[in-house]
């Protein structure tokens, strides 16, 4: 009789702690058993949300993070033209000190051609890609650098970096070049198509395959001023030829693109596959001598990346965010439809979740925080993978009097890649919500940028906070908390829910 009264109560026991908490606030009865363990549950969405072009803050260009720079120019329907450039220098065989050397070339070795060969760094089915339309032309201008770029110094998306003159010291403003000589063979654009795809044969018969690459014959009297300096002068000594070629800024700013045509931007290598080939033959020889090669990505060489935004051609809601003061006079509820995140040093998102400090002073323990970004998949020019690749991973900053202080959380833990599955970018912030709850901060603003902005040019459009569930894509904050109240109290707590 005992055993049995035992198993009454067990069973009642177990019955009465399992039961689901039905004051949760939102969605109680269709979240998973394990999160309701977590207590009780709550949605937030932003109170304000806009676009923002990040002027005073911009991205650093230079990194070595990766061995690519973006390259191209791309006609985009709803973030309006994107120009990408580089700047690189180029080195010898000798080093600044003169160590090392380029073979001998023969007793009178004569000049044919100079060719500057620019790898394509494209990797089927992976994270190096392009975006836009790689089937439109775009034309390519390269032009000599007035300076030396320092491999020493950070240089940043606003243009307005340090340069050494060489005889004046260091000045501050955008990096020059001599825009009045194209090096281009004939003084003119090259017009192409990025084949990233190609991968020729190294050698005949064989299926050794090289870098996809693209061949741009640079004008012979450039060339032919180089070589002549032969055995004992520019090309074989690095100090000599840096002083001479001091880098090149390479573009396709000059592209012709009129929609529906996007153009396309694209991954160069930068290191020892990218280089200055000067073809020659020996006076009375029928042997063709290898090709001398001056390659970039070595360590006396600097590169960066430039980006021109053209937004007067975005979408009219893109337009109207990025307005100078629209911040400012919409400062307590800008209902946004869509707000729109970009990379290659474009815009950012601003939003401001005020309302969380109603439960400043609140006796109420955080369990779990998630801020969940959806792409908005509602028409084609915003959600259109054929043509634009959404950013693998975003970079969630906090909020100081002077801008985005940087990462909220521990940026290996946190997250922000995309959820192919779900549709979704999510990050864990917790401490940080604990952190405004305590009152050790009262910051509720957030910025969201593309990871190593710098680096890839890919970009999302998201639901503002005008946009509502079910049929929306409402950026919103989740939180599971306990309260430690009584039952009265804690419907206090509950914060009032998007309309």
């Amino acid at each position: 009789m005992l055993k049995k009264t035992f198993i009454v109560l067990f069973t009642a026991l177990l019955a009465l702690s399992c039961k689901k908490n039905e004051n949760s606030p939102v969605g109680s009865n269709i979240l998973p058993a394990s999160d309701l363990i977590l207590g009780e549950y709550a949605e937030l969405y932003p109170d304000v949300s806009y676009t923002r072009f990040r002027l005073a803050d911009s991205v650093v260009l230079t990194s070595n993070l990766s061995n690519s720079n973006l390259l191209g120019s791309v006609n985009d329907p709803v973030f309006g033209r994107t120009d990408a450039s580089v700047y690189c220098s180029f080195e010898t065989d000798y080093s600044a000190t003169g160590v090392g050397g380029l073979a001998p070339v023969g007793n009178e070795p004569v000049f044919d051609s100079v060719v500057l060969v620019l790898a394509y760094n494209y990797i089927p089915n992976s994270s190096t890609t392009f975006v836009g339309d790689t089937s439109d032309p775009l034309s390519l201008d390269i032009f000599p650098l007035k300076h030396n770029i320092s491999p020493d110094t950070n240089y940043y998306s606003t243009g307005n970096n340090y340069y050494y003159t060489g005889t004046g010291g260091y000045l501050h403003g955008p990096m020059p070049y001599d825009a009045s000589t194209n090096l281009v063979h004939g003084g003119h654009s090259l017009v192409f198509n990025p084949h990233l795809w190609w991968f020729a044969p190294i050698k005949k018969d064989t299926n050794i395959l090289g870098n996809p690459v693209l061949n741009i014959r640079l004008r012979d009297d450039w060339g032919q001023q180089l070589f002549n300096t032969l055995p004992n002068g520019y090309l074989n000594n690095n100090t000599l030829f840096q002083e001479f070629c001091k880098g090149f800024y390479i573009t396709t700013q000059h592209s012709i693109m009129l929609q529906p045509s996007y153009g396309s931007i694209f991954f160069v290598q930068m290191n020892s596959n990218t280089g200055i080939n000067f073809y020659y033959h020996n006076k009375g020889s029928t042997i063709i001598p290898p090709p001398i090669r001056i390659a970039t990505g070595g360590s006396s060489c600097a590169r960066l990346g430039y980006f021109k935004h053209d937004y007067g051609i975005a979408s009219s809601d893109l337009q109207q965010q990025i307005s100078p003061n629209y911040a400012d006079t919409n400062p307590s509820s800008p209902k946004t439809k869509n707000v729109f995140l970009q990379g290659a040093g474009g815009v950012g998102i601003v939003l401001k979740f005020p309302s969380l400090l109603q439960w400043v002073n609140k006796n109420v323990v955080i369990n779990k925080a998630e801020l969940v970004l959806k792409p908005d998949k509602s028409n084609s020019d915003f959600f259109n993978l054929t043509k634009y690749f959404l950013p693998g991973r975003l970079y969630l900053e906090g909020d100081t009097l002077g801008g985005p202080k940087g990462l909220v959380e521990n940026e290996y833990t946190f997250g922000g890649y995309y959820d192919i599955t779900n549709n979704q970018y999510l990050f864990e912030i917790p401490h940080t919500i604990d952190q405004i709850l305590t009152q050790k901060t009262l910051n509720t603003k957030f910025y969201v940028s593309v990871f190593n902005g710098g680096l890839f040019a890919e970009r999302v459009v998201f639901g503002g906070s005008a946009q509502t569930q079910p049929t929306g894509y409402p950026i919103k904050l989740r939180l599971w908390y306990t309260a430690l109240t009584n039952g009265r109290e804690k419907k206090d707590v509950i914060l009032k829910q998007h309309p």
